[in-house]
């Protein structure tokens, strides 16, 4: 493990020995909250180059990011009947925004970051027949539905046209996964905890169509314990460690 992590941590200098553990044999998990965003992606693609030279190797990271915009390559493909409006900003108008915006290689359209929210990246290496993209994103989702079960929100789901995680009509959690050489990056976005700035933000942007009063989190549906990250990440792995072989 300590050679792995002096090859990931030059991607991110403030990175140290507390924030990496194993999850088990061949599973690597990073853990940094408020982790800068272009950091965080620089990490990802170096956590990228080597899970592709060593696919037997996992890496799993949990994070969240200060405030930030990004956009991705565009949603999934509409039902017959369906149309989805995507957002997309001028050179001009990005100089504008509240928060930094960044382009990115993952699919869906215009996502917000913020401390609150409790971020999921894996670098995974597919494989049809064990852990294909679609086991991956239902079981995300899944992992998300069982914990917060567990604290008392009933009835999440899926299933909805636009890919997330639905509380009747209020949207708590996005996905966007990229693949690159059959190896996932980027990933899930639950939100924790409420900001009301970053919503107020959003009220004139209308991400992926969807009014900002759309978005929710689970602050807004139940208590949230203490530490509700560590938490959280604590029993999410751990439904990954028990389905993930």
């Amino acid at each position: 493990m300590n050679e792995l992590i002096s090859g990931l941590s030059p991607a991110d200098s403030l990175l140290g020995a507390s924030n990496f553990s194993m999850l088990d044999e061949r599973t690597i998990v990073v853990t940094k909250w408020n982790w800068d965003y272009l950091r965080a992606h620089e990490f990802q693609r170096k956590a990228l180059d080597i899970v592709q030279k060593t696919p037997h190797l996992r890496i799993l990271i949990c994070c969240s990011h200060p405030e930030v915009l990004t956009n991705g390559r565009g949603l999934q493909k509409p039902r017959k009947g369906e149309s989805f409006d995507l957002v997309d900003f001028r050179v001009e108008e990005q100089r504008t925004l509240p928060y930094p915006f960044f382009q990115v290689e993952r699919g869906g359209g215009l996502t917000f970051h913020y401390p609150g929210q409790f971020i999921f990246y894996p670098i995974v290496k597919l494989n049809p027949t064990s852990l294909s993209l679609s086991t991956i994103i239902n079981q995300m989702f899944d992992f998300t539905i069982d914990v917060l079960e567990e604290w008392g929100i009933p009835s999440l789901h899926h299933g909805n046209k636009l890919l997330g995680l639905w509380y009747g009509d209020r949207k708590i959690a996005s996905m966007g996964i990229a693949i690159e050489k059959l190896t996932t990056f980027h990933g899930m976005a639950l939100n924790l905890q409420k900001n009301d700035s970053m919503l107020l933000a959003l009220d004139r942007l209308n991400p992926c169509g969807l009014k900002a009063q759309t978005y929710s989190s689970v602050e807004d549906i139940v208590s949230l314990p203490s530490m509700p990250h560590d938490i959280f990440r604590e029993h999410f792995l751990k439904r990954i460690q028990y389905e993930w072989k």
